[in-house]
């Protein structure tokens, strides 16, 4: 509700602190209800807390500010200021739905660009799949238990070259058995033989200058004592 205290000031020099008083409540009150009171002194009093008998008293001078009509009394100005909050108030909401429609909509439109996108793969999540792959046990089972068959296998693609025996299938990063190529004695011997393979591969890449080596994934069967 609006105050407009030079109005107001200006209007109520004829008033009593009490008067004013019991008039500031009797807006109020009006302003909560919509604009109109009941023309019935006991119910003012009430709203003015103050007794009948002093609402009675002074009530001759207060209610001249008023206008009384059909058992009802209102106020020219104070109808006046609520009708145009009630249009500000009916504004704002309206506007208010109209964003929240915009913003909807555009929520949902980009929620339906994000899921036509073909997703993405950071090289680091390519890396991390395959190393995966590489120790599954499908490929494990490209290696006997004692560990005399198969080679030291650098990455997933190398492991298609395995046949299903678990025996070495050339390939063009590793070759099949060299001239002078005698069968480990022991597993230590066999483990020892695979690394040294690998780590002859991956000079013969690095001197020829690929990229990528040294980042494939060493894949070796487990060797225990028996």
């Amino acid at each position: 509700m609006q105050l407009y205290v030079s109005d107001f000031v200006g209007d109520t020099l004829q008033l009593s602190t009490e008067q004013i008083g019991a008039y500031m409540l009797i807006l109020m009150a009006m302003w909560n209800a919509g604009g109109r009171l009941p023309d019935d002194d006991a119910k003012l009093a009430r709203v003015a807390r103050l007794s009948l008998k002093r609402w009675r008293a002074i009530s001759a001078d207060l209610l001249s500010f008023f206008e009384r009509e059909a058992g009802e009394i209102g106020h020219k100005r104070l109808t006046r200021e609520l009708h145009k909050a009630q249009v500000k108030s009916e504004a704002r909401a309206a506007a208010g739905a109209r964003g929240g429609a915009v913003t909807a909509l555009k929520t949902k439109a980009h929620g339906a660009a994000n899921a036509g996108a073909l997703p993405r793969h950071s090289p680091d999540s390519r890396n991390q799949s395959e190393e995966a792959s590489a120790f599954s046990p499908e490929n494990a089972q490209h290696f006997s238990a004692r560990g005399e068959k198969g080679i030291g296998v650098s990455s997933p693609e190398n492991a298609q070259h395995l046949s299903p025996a678990g025996r070495n299938t050339p390939t063009p990063g590793f070759s099949g058995k060299k001239s002078g190529w005698q069968r480990p004695k022991t597993h230590t011997d066999a483990a020892n033989a695979i690394i040294e393979e690998i780590r002859s591969h991956d000079r013969s890449r690095t001197a020829a200058g690929d990229e990528g080596a040294g980042r494939d994934v060493l894949m070796l069967p487990a060797i225990r004592p028996d």
